[in-house]
């Protein structure tokens, strides 16, 4: 009959625990490395987006802006009041402002 041998369990030293935390401290960096550089980027793109956007609404403010003043002016609504045979009594004339 063979002989039963029992084998030590081998202890993990210092040394080896140290290079074991090391190899996972450099996994660790490099996984989180590369997550903050792709949102960085999509972030980038995103920014990007939403500034376009802003200039878009702005250049529709503006036309809106100019629009609003030219069906507010007076001449503009004397005219068209005219036009239609209706009479400028003064006491109903009220004169409201934007801003």
């Amino acid at each position: 009959m063979a002989k039963i041998v029992k084998r030590k369990r081998r202890r993990l030293s210092f040394h080896g625990f140290a290079i074991v935390l090391f190899s996972l401290s450099l996994v660790a960096w490099l996984a989180s490395s590369l997550l903050v550089n792709t949102m960085n980027a999509k972030l980038t793109m995103k920014i990007q987006t939403m500034n376009e956007e802003l200039a878009v609404l702005k250049t529709q403010n503006q036309t809106l802006s100019f629009e609003i003043s030219n069906l507010e002016n007076k001449d503009r609504v004397f005219a068209a009041a005219t036009a239609a045979n209706l009479d400028q009594v003064s006491d109903n004339i009220i004169s409201v402002s934007g801003e």
